[in-house]
């Protein structure tokens, strides 16, 4: 940590104990000498040696205390175990100073001074010292209230952001002051997040320990850059809002994302090998393998292939989001004014009309629809349940990763359900879409003065049906 950031830290940390310890005496009165004797004798200590301090005022190990001392106020333990001399030092200074203060307010109330023209004011905290005076825990409550209010994330999104939130409570501490915190403290999160396992609470091996002896602990793989960066992508928005909303005046992790390897980067963004997606095609359509048990995971699989759209968006939809205009049939990807409010979706862009691929119709998607319709269930595919945080994903998802992709020997990070997305928009691309028609098939945010504000009616049924029936058929 830099010299001029522990400094800041160590006032912040003092500074509030002498407002607290003044208010007492603003409340209650002078001390009486008995009362004295003790701060009287901490200051003799502080005013001494390094030596005396330690040996004295510390018992000669000042590792218990360094480390309270730490979580109190929020700096890393790091600075207790590998520079504690200068954090020592550190301290003794800002104990002397801070009783010093403290004696010269109390032997001003022992008299009246009649030759100034001032008013004497009461001691209020400085203004800095109030926008330290927020706690970490408080910021993330009145954060999580309010977009619980302005209903800005779905279900599995808070429960993301509510996890990670609290791993960085757990690291620097509940009562730890926003505006203290630093780049350095946010460096120290990061090392430490980089090192977490997986899944850390569900695993034998860590969901016992803390977030530092999980990350500390050897032979366990560290989770995914990706899921690093999500994590600090989260820390990142917070303090975002806490700058915005007076809680503190910089953003410590301000360009703090990891740097992923080449390799992981492709890994994550590629779409299927032509042979793996011959393979998915090849089972789903004919089930040489017997893997496709229901209609639902083909149905909805081959939705994903031809259309990119998301899986939650494509498990939760109901038969009448199966809509014709204009002799196009298409996808009608909107909240209807029947369902239980469950139907959600990522963004704004993604409420859209996504036109039926020609080969889905040549499967007979429209005979499933109407078996569907024929029955009592209102929803497209009634083997998928909703639950609070997955919505109604979660069952073809595990199939189609955990089951299928292993079968057909093809599994991988690029090849999951996701990656039918990334194909998707790969081969559009590859075949001559413009950018922004192909974000209006996928439900991205399309880009630019042009689109966002004189395109604003979007593209033509026709249009969008011309587009995608430029992906091509996966050859078996």
């Amino acid at each position: 940590m830099r010299h001029d950031e522990l400094r800041k830290v160590v006032h912040a940390a003092f500074k509030a104990r002498l407002v607290k310890m003044l208010d007492g005496v603003g409340a209650g009165g002078p001390m009486s000498e008995l009362a004295l004797a003790p701060l009287q004798t901490s200051l003799m200590l502080a005013e001494g040696t390094p030596e005396d301090f330690r040996a004295i005022a510390l018992a000669d190990d000042p590792q218990p205390f360094l480390s309270r001392f730490c979580a109190s106020s929020g700096l890393p333990q790091s600075e207790a175990e590998e520079r504690p001399e200068r954090l020592l030092r550190e301290i003794q200074m800002a104990w002397r100073d801070m009783l010093r203060e403290f004696d010269k307010h109390h032997s001003a109330l022992n008299h009246y001074d009649f030759n100034s023209t001032d008013v004497p004011a009461p001691f209020t905290e400085p203004a800095s010292a109030a926008l330290e005076g927020i706690s970490l825990a408080d910021a993330i409550a009145e954060y999580i209230a309010e977009n619980r209010r302005a209903k800005s994330w779905e279900v599995g999104t808070f429960a993301k952001k509510q996890a990670a939130l609290d791993a960085l409570t757990e690291l620097l501490g509940t009562d730890t002051k926003i505006g203290t915190i630093t780049k350095q403290h946010a460096r120290d999160v990061k090392q430490v997040v980089s090192k977490l396992p997986p899944n850390r609470n569900k695993q034998q091996a860590t969901r016992h320990l803390t977030i530092r002896e999980a990350a500390a602990l050897p032979g366990i793989a560290p989770m995914s850059t990706v899921t690093v960066n999500s994590y600090i992508s989260i820390y990142q928005s917070f303090f975002d809002w806490a700058e915005k909303n007076g809680h503190t005046e910089t953003n410590p992790f301000e360009g703090m994302r990891v740097l992923g390897s080449r390799k992981e980067s492709r890994e994550q963004r590629q779409a299927f090998k032509p042979e793996a997606l011959q393979a998915v095609y090849a089972e789903l359509t004919q089930n040489t393998r017997g893997l496709v048990k229901k209609q639902s995971h083909k149905w909805a699989s081959l939705i994903g292939m031809f259309s990119g759209a998301r899986l939650n968006e494509i498990c939760q939809m109901e038969a009448a989001d199966l809509q014709q205009q204009d002799g196009i049939w298409y996808f009608n990807l909107f909240e209807s004014e029947d369902d239980v409010g469950n139907k959600k979706f990522k963004t704004a862009a993604a409420r859209r009309k996504v036109p039926v691929h020609n080969r889905l119709i040549e499967l007979g998607l429209l005979d499933y629809h109407r078996d569907i319709c024929s029955r009592t269930t209102s929803r497209m595919f009634p083997d998928y349940n909703f639950e609070p945080k997955a919505g109604y994903g979660r069952a073809l998802g595990r199939w189609f990763n955990d089951v299928l992709t292993p079968a057909l020997g093809i599994k991988s990070k690029a090849h999951v359900f996701h990656g039918l997305r990334h194909t998707m928009v790969t081969r559009l691309i590859q075949a001559g879409v413009e950018d922004p028609v192909c974000q209006s098939i996928v439900g991205h945010e399309r880009k630019g003065v042009t689109q966002g504000t004189y395109n604003r009616e979007g593209y033509t049924l026709l249009q969008l049906q011309q587009a995608i029936n430029k992906y091509p058929v996966p050859t078996t």
